[in-house]
């Protein structure tokens, strides 16, 4: 019976985090989700059940489906798994919440100045609970300096390596949005397990970068300064380092 809970928990997270991801990039706030093809509302059962649009039939995104599979999948690991000493109901807001800014991050390359504020108030009540008051305050801000330091120096590196080329490079390595997550990040991790967070973070990102670079070179398609997604990578070595402490 926990398991059919679990994974009708999974749907509705799955349901909630696409939803997150299809309006807010585009409406910054709750809206009906439109069809990205011709602009049309898309009705509760064209983006529920047919996942295409009623008027030019376009489908809706894969993402939609993988999205759904991962976070049903999650969620019947939590049984197994539990996030530290939190329940199951008490993570899924840490789960739909993690799940809308990565998904918005590797489809729009973007953290959105709305999610981050969201994120600050519920991780700072998460932090709070789990850590106390000074571990959680000291890990936002931690966070959020470490992070802003490497963000400059990315800046730094862009036009270092922009004048020995003569040229302007518009690609950074760190977008500000990331400064914002290592900030909410550090609130629910806390210190000193932010700073793995990060080293986590920049080893994952790393080794998805090397792989990326052999498959684009083999392919020859490879081209120098192209942006990757930045949070996943430091919320999964956030996920990582949060169960290494408190588990």
């Amino acid at each position: 019976m926990s398991l059919i809970i679990n994974v009708v928990a999974g749907a509705v997270i799955g349901i909630l985090v696409n939803y997150l991801a299809d309006v807010l990039p585009i409406t910054r706030r709750f809206s009906r989700p439109i069809c990205t093809n011709c602009g049309n509302l898309f009705s509760a059962r064209d983006y529920l059940i047919s996942f295409k649009c009623s008027k030019c039939q376009q489908k809706t995104n894969f993402r939609t489906i993988i999205v759904l599979i991962v976070s049903m999948v999650a969620c019947v690991l939590l049984e197994y798994f539990p996030f530290s000493s939190l329940g199951f109901w008490a993570t899924l807001p840490i789960l739909l919440f993690l799940g809308v800014v990565m998904v918005i991050d590797i489809e729009h390359r973007a953290v959105l100045i709305e999610t981050s504020i969201a994120g600050i108030v519920l991780f700072l009540i998460y932090g709070i609970i789990l850590s106390g008051v000074p571990q959680t305050i000291i890990g936002g801000v931690a966070g959020f300096i470490i992070m802003l330091a490497f963000y400059y120096l990315g800046i730094l590196f862009n036009r270092v390596v922009g004048r020995i080329r003569h040229e302007t490079i518009e690609e950074v390595a760190l977008g500000f949005g990331d400064v914002y997550v290592c900030g909410f990040l550090g609130l629910l991790t806390g210190w000193p397990t932010i700073v793995g967070t990060i080293i986590l973070g920049i080893l994952a990102s790393g080794v998805f970068s090397l792989f990326y670079i052999l498959i684009t070179t083999i392919a020859r398609k490879y081209r120098s300064f192209t942006a990757i997604p930045y949070a996943p990578f430091l919320i999964l070595g956030a996920i990582a380092t949060f169960y290494i402490r408190f588990n």
